[in-house]
């Protein structure tokens, strides 16, 4: 029987954004967890009120630096959870914003400030009504189009909560990650993606990545429903990025 130990976390956020620690409360978590590497990936900039102004990504990086130098056997990596703002595929982003970080996540997020006013009326309106009444076939082939858009245009390394309010194709979602190299997170903080689809997501290349989307320091490392799907579908090692000690490459720093 295999054992698939998570060995990194990708996905926490600190008070830069609204979570509850600081790099140094992240950091040392991962570091006494035993973790090979955590990412600081605070919210972006078009997520109002808690949303990461380009002004202090210098300032969260010579924060991780200064963190860094004190912690010998955990990778600390400065990234950004940005937003799917538009159909057509856009992110709150820019290429400039990509170089100056180590990874880059991207999920949808109701609040966020969308990149034209008319997508009110599709991913907003979509996302609030996801929770009345069952997704409509426009509905999910306008959600899918974002994704797969924002996959193909951007070096996103790991797609957030894939169905957290979104319903999508899942497997043409996949398709577009396992072309591009884009992992697809297990969240156990939203429970995504649904046990009903990993079998979709399984058909095509797409690889995983387990993360704990932590806001609080004690949630670090914590991804049992994650674990629960690895073991529900006999999920491969080579299926999940940052098991076993595993340390993915990606696509952000490809360009490097």
């Amino acid at each position: 029987m295999q054992k698939i130990e998570i060995t990194s976390d990708f996905h926490t956020h600190t008070r830069y954004s609204h979570g509850k620690g600081s790099v140094l409360d992240n950091a040392m978590q991962a570091q006494k967890l035993g973790f090979d590497c955590i990412a600081i990936t605070d919210h972006g900039v078009n997520h109002p009120l808690v949303g990461v102004s380009r002004t202090r990504f210098d300032e969260i990086r010579a924060d991780i630096a200064n963190v860094q130098s004190s912690i010998d056997d955990c990778k600390i990596l400065f990234g950004i959870e940005g937003n799917v703002i538009g159909e057509d595929g856009e992110i709150d982003l820019t290429d400039e914003d990509v170089a100056r970080l180590d990874i880059v996540l991207a999920g949808f997020h109701l609040t966020a400030k969308p990149a034209k006013f008319r997508y009110y009326g599709s991913l907003v309106f979509n996302g609030l009504t996801h929770y009345i009444a069952p997704a409509s076939s426009r509905q999910i082939a306008t959600n899918t189009r974002a994704y797969v858009n924002a996959v193909k245009k951007h070096p996103i390394d790991v797609l957030t909560h894939l169905g957290f309010r979104l319903d999508v194709d899942y497997k043409e979602v996949a398709k577009a990650c396992a072309d591009y190299g884009t992992f697809i997170e297990l969240s156990s903080r939203h429970k995504t993606p649904s046990d009903k689809v990993i079998e979709d997501i399984l058909s095509t290349g797409a690889t995983f990545i387990v993360n704990s989307d932590a806001h609080k320091v004690e949630n670090i490392g914590k991804w049992e429903y994650a674990m629960s799907l690895i073991d529900k579908f006999d999920i491969p090692e080579a299926r999940i990025a940052n098991c076993n000690h595993k340390i993915p490459q990606f696509r952000s720093r490809y360009q490097r």
